[in-house]
């Protein structure tokens, strides 16, 4: 019964991800079951130009028949995080920073399959989240001069459209079963272009700069399309962003004076430089994003979660800290900070270097 063969594999973009399934047998039923992942960014040609993109994470999913994996828990890599969910039979790679994968997993034993009947068989796909794809460059799609609101809708709008015709439904694919079982998987096919280009001179030739109106304009739904994006050095000024997923956003340097995102979701976002002078952020998730050198003053975060988050050198005159989790959040160097406040932050779990 342990005469289990390599079926197919498949890698759409194999300089981004290549995935590649090893089994060694153990005796005639038990097998040991390895992978090697290896991520990088990639070009794809675009609308008469051109796209490079990378990954900051992405879900390698099993899929079994006839037989049963006893999964490995623990996998250990310096550059990014791998979560397993034993119910799906999935492992979650995170990177850990906001920038896109560059390494490798090689020949890691991801566990041990014990075969039950013929045919048998295990199937592995790899696939992103729109929170997960990241543009990197782009060649021949638009002037270098435009708004970076402008520039931040359209690296969405063009992630959104890679994941939905280019990414679907796997980036990555590889299974190994009997001699018996075949494969039935389809190459994904490339389409709807005609549609990007539309949003692209849309974006380009808009008399607004206002980024709702422009996510408007390109279709985009800011309340689960803006996670992940590079809104760096935006202005996002006065807008209402409550109760928006903004998780692992790039807002670098960005302008969000008075902006509402209470309710929200920044968890992972990237807020080094960025202005939030009177944001309104109550009951907010800020849990280890990053405010390294922002202004939080007058602001008010009744409520907020800002576990693990980052706060050195921040401005945090009249910043209002009542009712916030501050587990392990990380203070240094902050203006606007009184010993009397020191000391509540420090009971409350804060670390002040």
């Amino acid at each position: 019964m342990s005469n289990l063969t390599l079926i197919e594999t498949h890698n759409v973009y194999p300089d981004c991800v290549f995935l590649e399934l090893e089994i060694q047998t153990k005796d005639e039923q038990i097998l040991d079951l390895y992978l090697t992942m290896k991520f990088n960014e990639q070009w794809t040609d675009l609308c008469g130009g051109r796209v490079k993109f990378g990954l900051k994470g992405g879900e390698l999913k099993l899929t079994l028949s006839n037989c049963i994996f006893s999964q490995n828990y623990l996998i250990v890599h310096d550059d990014f995080q791998i979560d397993v969910s034993p119910d799906h039979l999935s492992y979650y790679f995170t990177g850990k920073e906001i920038t896109v994968l560059k390494s490798s997993l090689n020949k890691v034993k991801l566990g041990t399959l014990n075969l039950t009947n013929n045919p048998c068989s295990l199937t592995a796909t790899f696939k992103p989240s729109l929170v997960n794809i990241s543009l990197t460059d782009a060649e021949g799609l638009w002037k270098h001069d435009i708004t970076p609101n402008k520039h931040g809708i359209l690296d969405r709008k063009i992630a959104l459209f890679l994941l939905e015709n280019r990414f679907q439904p796997y980036l990555s694919y590889s299974k190994i079963g009997s001699e018996n079982v075949t494969s039935n998987e389809n190459i994904p096919e490339q389409n709807n272009e005609n549609k990007v280009q539309e949003v692209i001179t849309k974006i380009c030739t808009a008399t607004t700069n206002n980024l709702l109106e422009l996510a408007d304009l390109a279709g985009l739904n800011p309340c689960q399309d803006f996670a992940g994006a590079n809104f760096l050095a935006t202005n996002l000024s006065g807008l209402d962003l409550s109760g928006t997923n903004l998780e692992y956003i790039n807002l670098r340097g960005a302008v969000l004076t008075d902006t509402d995102l209470s309710d929200s979701n920044l968890s992972h976002a990237k807020l080094s430089g960025a202005d939030l002078s009177g944001a309104f952020l109550e009951n907010s998730n800020l849990s280890y994003a990053d405010f390294h050198c922002a202004s939080l003053a007058l602001v008010n975060l009744i409520g907020a979660n800002l576990t693990g988050a980052i706060l050195t050198e921040t401005n945090l005159i009249n910043t209002n800290f009542s009712s916030a989790n501050l587990e392990n959040a990380i203070f240094a160097n902050n203006p606007g900070i009184s010993d009397s406040l020191k000391a509540s932050l420090l009971a409350r779990g804060a670390q002040i270097k």
